[in-house]
């Protein structure tokens, strides 16, 4: 077990963390303080979110600490990490519900966001990235695959974001009533 400390207060301030181990093949971890250090989610996969006790054990003033788990700690492996506190036009993470029809959820940003990165965390669905330069959200991105961007109205409802809320259609992978999901939102400044 360790700490990383990155100078970042994840524990007052909130935020999330991305691991990635460089040194062999393993999966992409991504935690965040809204859903807890307990909660892990894979970028390269579609599952859901898992509950693991033995990765992340702390959010800290200075950064996060780790337990022994081989995907984030492995003795001898060589890792990447990166760390986006939430702060007001930079980054926010927001969690919802859906609720299987057109909607708004407020966030925190303050400014425009220029990209939403959504996953459903209790079910398994693809990830759903919104972009700016994707034609004012019609078009998309899924995280998870390596394929070209789709276009529906359906993942944002085909709405760009304010500096207040962002929209999402009624997919499965942005809005399915009786699933919960978390978005990152990275800001854009014009």
């Amino acid at each position: 077990a360790r700490s990383i400390n990155n100078g970042i207060d994840l524990s007052g301030e909130g935020g999330m963390t991305w691991i990635k181990k460089r040194s062999s093949t393993d999966r992409n971890v991504v935690t965040d303080t809204e859903r807890g250090v307990t909660k892990q989610i894979f970028t390269e996969r579609n599952d859901g979110e898992s509950t693991e006790s033995d990765n992340i054990t702390s959010f800290n003033n200075n950064g996060f600490s780790l337990d022994t788990d081989n995907r984030i700690n492995e003795s001898g492996a060589t890792y990447a990490s990166w760390t986006f506190r939430k702060e007001p036009g930079f980054f926010d993470v927001v969690t919802y519900s859906g609720s299987g029809s057109a909607k708004t959820v407020a966030h925190s940003l303050g400014s425009v966001p220029g990209m939403i990165i959504i996953k459903c965390t209790s079910h398994s669905t693809d990830w759903a990235v919104g972009h700016r330069s994707l034609n004012s959200y019609t078009n998309f991105l899924k995280l998870n695959t390596d394929g070209a961007a789709g276009s529906s109205t359906a993942m944002f409802n085909g709405t760009a974001p304010t500096s207040s809320v962002f929209s999402v259609g009624d997919s499965d992978k942005t809005n399915e009533s009786g699933k919960t999901y978390v978005a990152y939102l990275f800001a854009h400044d014009d």
